[in-house]
């Protein structure tokens, strides 16, 4: 979830999915559009919106390389299996 701060009440954050917002425009107060047909008008500028969320997707994959398995085998080390 990213916080963003609608522009009728800016000192509480709204919390929103990333992987929901359909939409994201100036005109000139910063509209977010939502998947579901919700529309927020928040503080913060398209470019800080994009930012926020390149910076959420980008600790999702930080996170998942933390937890890979390190006793994975690489595939080019599998050899095929004997036939009986």
């Amino acid at each position: 979830m990213i916080p963003l701060h609608r522009i009728s009440q800016p000192d509480h954050e709204l919390y929103v999915n990333p992987e929901l917002i359909q939409t994201v425009e100036a005109n000139p107060d910063t509209v977010i559009s939502l998947t579901n047909g919700s529309k927020f008008v928040v503080a913060e500028t398209p470019a800080e919106v994009a930012r926020l969320v390149r910076d959420w997707r980008a600790g999702i994959v930080a996170a998942s390389g933390e937890h890979a398995d390190t006793n994975v085998v690489p595939l080019r080390q599998l050899r095929p299996r004997a036939s009986s």
